[in-house]
Formats: C-alpha cells, sequence, structure tokens
C-alpha cells in the first residue's frame, strides 16, 4: 500500500503543471517539494495512467533493461523512473545499487514478509503389530513387575 493515493498523486501533480509552485504545495500538503516535482513529471508524461502498478517489472531481465534504457540514452534516474512510470526514482536507484553490488542475481524479486515456518515431522508410533515378539516380552516383564510393585504397596 502507497503512503499517498493515486488519485491525489494526480491532483497535486496537476496543480503543480497549472502553475502553482512546488514549494507552496509542498507546505500546503506536507509533502516533499522534489517528490511533487516528481509527480508532475510523471503525469505530464503518462497523464490518466500514471502510478498504475507495474507488474511488468517484477522481474531481473526487465529491471536490467530499465536499467540498459538509463545507460543508453544517458538519462537521469528520476527521467528514466518517470518515463518507466515507476512509483518513486528510488526504485530504480535500489536496483542500480543492487546490480552494482550482486551483479543480474541482485535483480531478480524476492519475497518479503516473514518466512513460513517449517513443519515438524512427526514420527508415527509403531503398533503393536510392528513390535517383534522380543519387544512385546520385554514389554510384559516390564509391566508384570510394575504390577508386583505396585501390589505390594
Amino acid at each position: 500500500m502507497s503512503k499517498y493515493s493515486r488519485d491525489l498523486k494526480i491532483i497535486i501533480a496537476n496543480e503543480f503543471l497549472s502553475g502553482e509552485s512546488s514549494e507552496i504545495l509542498s507546505k500546503k500538503y506536507a509533502i516533499s517539494s522534489s517528490q511533487i516535482r516528481y509527480w508532475s513529471q510523471v503525469v505530464a508524461i503518462h497523464g490518466d495512467n500514471s502510478f498504475q502498478p507495474t507488474p511488468h517489472l517484477r522481474d531481473a531481465e526487465a529491471r536490467l533493461q530499465a536499467l540498459k534504457l538509463m545507460w543508453t540514452n544517458n538519462w537521469s534516474l528520476g527521467h528514466t523512473s518517470a518515463m518507466l512510470n515507476l512509483s518513486s526514482p528510488g526504485l530504480l536507484f535500489v536496483w542500480l545499487d543492487r546490480y552494482y553490488k550482486k551483479g543480474f542475481r541482485g535483480l531478480e524479486y524476492r519475497s518479503r514478509g516473514r518466512p513460513c515456518m517449517k513443519r515438524t515431522r512427526i514420527e508415527p508410533t509403531h503398533s503393536d503389530d510392528e513390535k517383534t515378539i522380543e519387544a512385546l516380552k520385554e514389554e510384559i516383564a516390564y509391566l508384570r513387575a510394575e504390577n508386583a510393585v505396585l501390589k505390594k504397596l
């Protein structure tokens, strides 16, 4: 869930594009002016389709293509993020950082949240049918001895 709704982002971006200062909007909505300028850049490029979820950028190959697009066109992180309709330019920076640190494997999607608990395997108890005759004789002897002790009390 995003911090700001899609509709609010578009409203604020349209106010900025209509000539309102980002500093005034920043004070009015308590949002950083750089964030407002980024939102207006996305709205200027994508219009009503701005801030739609981008499931196509979940796999590592698509993320690498996004980085290559930025490198080949010499675009900034902010402009590339706006062109790809990402929610924040920081997302592309995280991909870039992971790519430099871990290579292509760093771009793979990682599941988030707490991992599932491992199921403990329960050993089935053996029934009397499966016990050997020797084990059954030992058990009878033990139970008889226990009975004898209880009778003496």
